[in-house]
């Protein structure tokens, strides 16, 4: 392989036999080296083959974020890729460089930016969080730096993200709604709930679906209309605190609960509050 372009003194770009561009890195690739030179071969640390569009964007951060960063990204990815079935997009070279060494940067000044979505997060990605955990010990041994459990998150985020289908805003729009309802049903109820019980996993995941169809404007209705003013009759209170939630969706995300949606939400509701009685 031959030079393409130089971006600096460790990292080049080359064409292979099958055009596809490559960027290299290695320690000196690029120094005294000029444009259709032979790749120094045995200097070759990490080889990123990435589509088009992020290959573009991808030069364009390199020049910052030093070697060794890079190839703890392209480790992280492969770890990522080992462990999981999940199809992940090159973005994810991207978004994950740019965003790790900056936070190493800021964490050097102690400044420590806390993840409010943290506990949804571990509770809803539990694989891309325990791959986060251990991409977060790979960035110990490797740079010698203490990634603290927000930027954990943080990892297991940009995973979610760059994931076949998945949609940031999305993902984060419907983790922050969780929490919206969340906090309407403690100050309604004045109480907290046992997170670590088997019906608030249950509720959450409820929770997590629901507020997936709130957020893309998908309706569920599929009630039987006596069974649903009986259970409304006989539940006035977890009622009144579904009459708040369904005012709050209406104001906020223009969403009307249907009465499916109401009579499961209840359910849930009286569940907790059941196990939180006894």
């Amino acid at each position: 392989m031959r030079i393409e372009r130089i971006l600096n003194n460790n990292i080049v770009s080359a064409i292979d036999e099958d055009a596809q561009e490559l960027l290299i890195l290695g320690k000196g690739l690029g120094f005294n080296s000029k444009v259709g030179d032979p790749i120094n071969e045995s200097k070759i640390e990490k080889v990123f083959e990435l589509k088009d569009d992020t290959m573009d964007k991808f030069k364009m951060i390199v020049n910052e974020i030093p070697i060794q960063f890079l190839e703890v990204i392209d480790d992280i990815v492969k770890l990522f890729k080992m462990k999981t079935t999940k199809d992940i997009s090159d973005v994810i070279y991207i978004s994950l460089s740019d965003h790790l060494y900056f936070a190493t940067q800021r964490l050097q000044e102690n400044v420590v930016i806390e993840n409010p979505l943290s506990w949804e997060v571990k509770r809803f990605y539990q694989e891309e969080y325990a791959v986060a955990k251990e991409a977060a010990k790979m960035v110990e041994s490797k740079l010698e730096i203490e990634l603290p459990d927000a930027e954990i998150s943080n990892i297991a985020l940009h995973f979610v993200n760059a994931e076949v289908d998945s949609d940031m805003n999305d993902v984060t729009h419907i983790m922050q709604l969780i929490q919206e309802i969340i906090s309407i049903i403690k100050y309604h109820f004045n109480i907290e709930f046992d997170e670590e019980s088997t019906n608030y996993y249950r509720f959450m995941t409820h929770l997590k679906f629901f507020c997936q169809r709130v957020i893309i404007g998908e309706t569920i209705d599929e009630m039987d209309e006596f069974l649903y003013q009986t259970v409304k009759k006989s539940r006035g209170a977890i009622f009144e605190c579904i009459d708040k939630i369904g005012v709050f969706l209406e104001k906020n995300y223009q969403f009307t609960m249907s009465h499916s949606e109401q009579f499961y939400l209840a359910l849930h509701i009286e569940r907790l509050l059941k196990r939180k009685n006894n």
